[in-house]
């Protein structure tokens, strides 16, 4: 069976049809799978997230909600999925940061301990922010060197520098 376009895949899908399911892995699982490196920076996290959408795509049906592009369709799906990985992970940087604090706290009773210590505030920053912040801030790097590092543009990096840079004041005011 020759399958054309993708309104065509996409009605054989619903169908049940295995072929046009073959037909979709093939035709955008790199496309998918850069989108997804783009997002995470991890080759292997891409490719096991890409798959693991394909699993989800076939077994729990997902091609009955394809309603419009199924470019489109897979693209921000799997975009979502990176997202909430990214999200994920930043929620566990700042659980092991709380606890990397809450050990240096114990270790140093006999030291007057402050109420936040400053990796205390910048625990609350984003990745991309503590990134941009680290880079230009402790590495002494270039803007444009900072930025290409991260694979963002140089305005998005003096956004996140920014927004750090103010998160970080804010914190340290409240600390006082």
């Amino acid at each position: 069976m020759e399958i054309l376009n993708d309104a065509h895949i996409i009605e054989q899908l619903k169908l049940g049809n295995k072929e046009a399911f073959e037909a979709v892995f093939k035709k955008y699982y790199k496309l998918l799978n850069v989108s997804a490196f783009y997002i995470l920076r991890d080759e292997m996290e891409a490719e096991d997230t890409v798959q693991g959408f394909f699993v989800d795509l076939w077994e729990r049906q997902l091609y009955a909600n394809i309603n419009s592009s199924l470019k489109a369709y897979l693209t921000t799906a799997i975009r979502n999925r990176c997202l909430k990985k990214v999200e994920s992970e930043t929620r566990t940087q700042k659980k092991l940061v709380d606890y990397k604090y809450t050990l240096t706290e114990i270790e140093e009773e006999e030291v007057p301990v402050p109420e936040i210590y400053p990796e205390k505030v910048l625990a609350d920053l984003s990745i991309q922010r503590m990134q941009a912040f680290t880079l230009v801030h402790y590495e002494h790097k270039k803007y444009k060197d900072a930025a290409l590092e991260m694979g963002i543009s140089i305005n998005s990096l003096k956004t996140h520098l920014k927004l750090a840079i103010k998160t970080l004041k804010e914190g340290l005011k409240s600390a006082k």
